[in-house]
């Protein structure tokens, strides 16, 4: 990657935690090419903008940020909760007692909200052995509410432009990428032979005629399926040129993935009906969390389907513990993943809208998996906060904001079961359509 410009970076330690939230910052945001040398070393001579990461000011001026020493460190601290206050009526961790240039460790913040530090050191979980937002002090802060860590980089790149009139920045492009998670591709086709039966015998015996009628004919034409809303998905994000990423649940056990209760043949033609439209990744099933050789054989039968490599994953009800299942990605051959948010809150569970690296603490280093942080689900506004789809676009519309603010990637997970053709389904295209204009 070719940087026109430089930035010297003079650091008490240089670490592989400072090395990676370093790149991050200024090779993948900010576009400047950091150059990172010991605070004894001699840069007298140089004329590249100068970050002091010292205890001490540097002699020759320019920035001086105060380490708090948390980049400096190996393993995991259980007992390490940083503190909120706020700068600029912006929240901030890792705060200054000393006079610096932003009042806080910008770079020891960053690294631990997009490591998710809090999450390594966690004893509250859900039901599904989930992380629970509300148990940390960012929930009740409400920087889950925000891009807390764009929000740091707009500050650092604010003040260096008082530093330095000169220095130029990377140019970022707001955009917007729908994916569908397919859990069930159809609601009544290709389902096994015994739920079909017992389905129809409910029908009859309840004198339900109508789901009766369509329930045939969904047997008959997958059109007529009501789940079968990918016709209506590929149109509307071809007029605006999107190609969305569908994640395929390929198989699973009951109550939750729903999958199982259907014949191999539902993924496969919804799979094959959709590769011109849109990318393919794979949904892991809910039991990967404790079974992790399940990835490697759900991302086998998905790759058997398409017939070519897939490198991207989400987790099926966001079902994922850090660090073990990234690194159970990684094994797999998976490079990029979508599940970095949250199933009940909407926001910004690594505090970023932009993609970024995983580094894995555990053993302290940063690795080539890359995650893209999704904003916001259908499924939260159902069946969390009990939302209509008119409250969901109210809330869309500010997230979207927030994202558009940082020119990032505004990620929202639909399902295409949602779609389908009732007066609710309806509404709910009305949301989705909004979101792509």
């Amino acid at each position: 990657m070719g940087f026109s410009q430089k930035i010297l970076i003079r650091s008490e330690q240089i670490t592989p935690r400072l090395r990676y939230v370093i790149r991050h910052i200024f090779e993948n945001l900010l576009g400047v090419e950091p150059v990172i040398v010991r605070s004894d070393e001699v840069t007298d001579g140089t004329t590249l903008p100068i970050i002091s990461y010292t205890y001490q000011p540097g002699k020759r001026g320019g920035m001086h940020i105060v380490p708090a020493g948390l980049l400096f460190q190996q393993g995991i601290n259980p007992d390490l909760h940083p503190n909120i206050d706020y700068r600029d009526q912006i929240p901030v961790i890792f705060g200054s007692t000393t006079l610096d240039s932003l009042g806080f460790d910008i770079f020891s913040a960053i690294f631990y909200i997009l490591s998710r530090y809090e999450e390594y050191i966690s004893v509250h979980f859900d039901s599904h052995r989930r992380f629970l937002p509300d148990s940390s002090p960012f929930f009740a802060h409400k920087l889950y509410a925000i891009p807390v860590a764009d929000e740091w980089v707009l500050l650092l790149k604010n003040k260096l432009s008082e530093h330095y009139p000169h220095l130029s920045f990377k140019k970022h492009t707001y955009t917007y990428l729908p994916t569908i998670d397919v859990d069930i591709p159809y609601a009544y086709r290709f389902k096994k032979l015994p739920y079909t039966v017992g389905g129809i015998a409910k029908s009859i015996l309840r004198t339900d005629y109508y789901s009766l009628k369509k329930r045939i004919q969904a047997l008959v034409s997958k059109k007529e399926d009501p789940y079968f809303t990918f016709d209506y998905l590929n149109s509307v994000t071809a007029q605006y040129s999107i190609h969305p990423i569908y994640f395929y649940l390929c198989s699973g056990q009951k109550p939750y993935d729903p999958i199982a209760s259907y014949r191999k043949r539902a993924v496969i033609e919804a799979v094959k009906y959709n590769q011109q439209h849109s990318l393919a990744g794979l949904h892991n099933s809910y039991h990967t969390l404790d079974k992790p050789e399940l990835i490697t054989k759900e991302l086998g039968q998905l790759q058997s389907m398409i017939e070519e490599p897939i490198f991207r994953s989400r987790f099926h009800f966001i079902r994922f513990q850090i660090p073990q299942s990234y690194q159970q990605l990684l094994q797999a051959g998976i490079r990029e993943d979508y599940s970095m948010g949250f199933p009940s809150i909407n926001g910004f569970r690594s505090g970023t809208s932009h993609p970024f690296y995983f580094y894995d603490l555990s053993r302290e280093e940063e690795t080539d998996l890359r995650i893209f942080p999704f904003q916001a689900m259908d499924a939260t506004y159902i069946h969390y906060l009990k939302f209509t789809p008119d409250q969901a676009y109210d809330d869309l519309i500010q997230i979207r904001e927030q994202v558009r603010r940082h020119n990032g990637t505004f990620i929202i997970i639909w399902h295409n079961n949602y779609f389908e053709p009732t007066p609710l389904g309806q509404h709910w295209r009305k949301v989705f359509e909004a979101m792509l204009a």
